[in-house]
């Protein structure tokens, strides 16, 4: 368990390390000064809140008089300052975060050996149009069928959780993760050497099979249990075996 007084002190040596690549856009005689925007996204990730809560909270702390019945303006600040700057100017904002952490990590021998990673994909269930940019159509789920949709490649150990590549997707299609899975790996491979990538079921397309091997990487996909898995499963009374098995594509392309 982390302590108040360990939160912190990790807090603020995340803080230096990470918002130096920040730029909120903001003005020298603006209301607030970044360093307010960083401490409200410092919070609000650890506490998982919506930022208008935490900013209330944060205020509230530091003796601010407040309407609690109305939208804290630090937290509308900062959503306008967010909502005005452009996708590339995100990524790029990222982008150099992250090569600050690994120069950072590399200093420490941090990924010093080869390193096991997962690929998966997550979803953020979306409940507005389907015009919005960036939405992913998904089968549906608790009541919609569109989707904030990302590939992530994450390390796997029981003593480090990071985050390697992560990009979003517009759509789950074979051809989208293909190109998806080819980005995030060569990224990654910028960092670290990778050992072995995990991927869950959804990745058990003959495509992005084909991708994986292409990659010259060593893979493990969860399969599901196809008429071919099962028969041979059922060939083996083990356990645990190893056996060659084909995939077959469900549509084979007509000559």
């Amino acid at each position: 368990m982390i302590h108040a007084t360990e939160a912190k002190q990790l807090s603020r040596a995340a803080s230096s390390l990470l918002f130096t690549g920040i730029d909120f856009g903001t003005k020298s005689n603006g209301q607030y000064p970044s360093e307010d925007f960083e401490k409200l996204l410092a919070r609000s990730s650890f506490d998982g809140e919506f930022v208008h809560t935490t900013a209330k909270e944060l205020q509230l702390a530091q003796g601010d008089d407040i309407d609690l019945q109305h939208r804290s303006p630090l937290a509308k600040l900062l959503l306008y300052h967010l909502r005005n700057l452009c996708p590339d100017a995100i990524d790029a904002q990222f982008d150099g975060i992250r090569a600050a952490t690994f120069a950072h990590a590399r200093r420490q021998r941090a990924f010093a050996r080869p390193v096991d990673v997962a690929l998966d994909i997550h979803e953020w269930l979306y409940y507005g149009s389907s015009e919005t940019p960036q939405i992913c159509k998904i089968n549906p789920d608790r009541g919609t069928n569109l989707a904030y949709a990302f590939v992530t490649l994450c390390i796997v150990d029981p003593a480090v959780r990071f985050t390697l590549a992560c990009e979003s997707i517009e759509a789950d299609d074979s051809r989208t993760l293909r190109e998806s899975i080819r980005r995030v790996i060569t990224t990654a491979r910028q960092f670290v050497q990778i050992n072995r990538v995990y991927c869950d079921r959804g990745f058990y397309r003959m495509a992005l099979v084909e991708t994986l091997a292409d990659l010259g990487v060593e893979f493990v996909v969860r399969a599901p249990k196809t008429v071919g898995v099962k028969r041979a499963l059922d060939a083996h009374e083990e356990t645990t075996f190893v056996t060659d098995y084909e995939m077959v594509r469900r549509n084979p392309p007509t000559g």
